[in-house]
């Protein structure tokens, strides 16, 4: 069987790069602006409040609570048809920021507001996604 290769983020992107090379490192961040102290994501070139466009990264919690759920029966990119159906949780991470990603693991007991943790899951030796799974006793 022919499978399609996922895409994977340009890690040349400077505005993404610190990104990827935490998660390689099994660490979650996101970044904020060294001008007001701004924290956003997803990441962009220039602070929406102040139009800095320089960044600190700053290492967050890698945990939340689930925010909103969506199950794909049909996959949008043919790229991930071999992974349906698959979850997309929108998760409020501790900072209160707000993150998708695919859900791994068991599912069942599924809610909004339960308690999630980030999983790093190594696509190659250059990129890790970041994925989510139900805590354990939330």
């Amino acid at each position: 069987m022919n499978t399609i290769a996922k895409p994977l983020p340009d890690l040349s992107d400077p505005v993404t790069a610190p990104f990827w090379a935490a998660t390689r490192e099994g660490r979650l961040t996101v970044p904020r602006c060294t001008f007001c102290g701004y924290r956003l994501w997803p990441p962009e070139a220039v602070c929406p409040e102040c139009q800095h466009a320089e960044f600190a990264w700053e290492e967050v919690e890698p945990a939340g609570t689930l925010w909103s759920h969506a199950t794909y029966h049909r996959a949008l990119d043919p790229a991930f048809a071999d992974e349906l159906p698959y979850v997309v949780g929108l998760v409020e991470l501790t900072c209160g920021l707000k993150m998708y990603g695919i859900m791994r693991g068991d599912l069942t007991g599924m809610a909004i507001g339960r308690a999630v943790t980030a999983v790093f899951e190594p696509v190659n030796d250059e990129v890790t996604f970041v994925r989510w799974a139900l805590a354990t006793g939330g």
